[in-house]
């Protein structure tokens, strides 16, 4: 195998690593985030995209030359042996070069697309975080309004209750009062029959006092 077919085998084998990593589950999508955020790879994201197509134009140059290799020596049968052997191994190698080309094209591609949908996922649940942290402060918030509104409610319902409780108070103070009132006054008739009345007997028992004191003296 020639130099730069190897270089192309290694980097499959590391697209193979490299996609076992991004399809793992215990790592998430934070996780590379935080990976793509150091400074080497934010140098290198800056000019990715012309990176990534100058790799694909070099893995499709290669595949199309082990596609021509394979057309050139695919249906020739020389009648030498060793000849038909050199033929077959070259063959061989063709195919190999095109099935390594093929699979690195294609895995390019497919980490490509990876790590775009791991970065969406970021964004949304980064999107999602924030969402989430904005309704938490407008439940809060909403919340300490509703406790404010109840706040400055109560001072207004609670005297005119207040005063309610104070006026029937009062009532009932002054039934009760009228209800003494009454009775004081007819104590007070009362008292007043009965002074009538003892001051009659006074008066009678006087005037007999006088009538007895008038027969002696007589």
């Amino acid at each position: 195998m020639t130099i730069q077919w190897t270089l192309i085998a290694a980097f499959l084998y590391l697209e193979l690593v490299i996609i076992t990593l991004l399809i793992l589950p215990f790592i998430s999508a934070k996780i590379w985030k935080y990976i793509l955020q150091f400074h080497l790879w934010e140098a290198i994201s800056r000019k990715a995209n012309t990176y990534f197509m100058v790799f694909l134009m070099v893995l499709v140059l290669f595949l199309l030359d082990s596609i021509r290799e394979m057309v050139k020596y695919t249906g020739k049968h020389p009648h030498d042996y060793e000849a038909e052997l050199q033929m077959h191994m070259k063959l061989y190698r063709s195919q190999r070069n095109y099935y390594i080309a093929g699979m690195a094209l294609f895995l390019s591609v497919v980490i490509r697309r990876l790590t775009m949908l791991i970065l969406a996922e970021y964004e949304l649940i980064s999107k999602n975080e924030e969402a989430m942290k904005k309704a938490q402060e407008a439940t809060e918030s909403l919340e300490k309004l509703m406790k404010e509104e109840k706040v400055l409610e109560e001072p207004k319902t609670s005297p005119s209750e207040k005063l309610v409780k104070e006026v029937k108070e009062l009532e009932n103070l002054l039934e009760n009062k009228d209800n003494e009132l009454k009775s004081a006054k007819e104590n007070i008739e009362d008292l007043k029959m009965r002074s009538k009345e003892v001051s009659e007997q006074y008066n009678e028992l006087l005037s007999k006092i006088n009538n007895l004191k008038a027969e002696i003296e007589n």
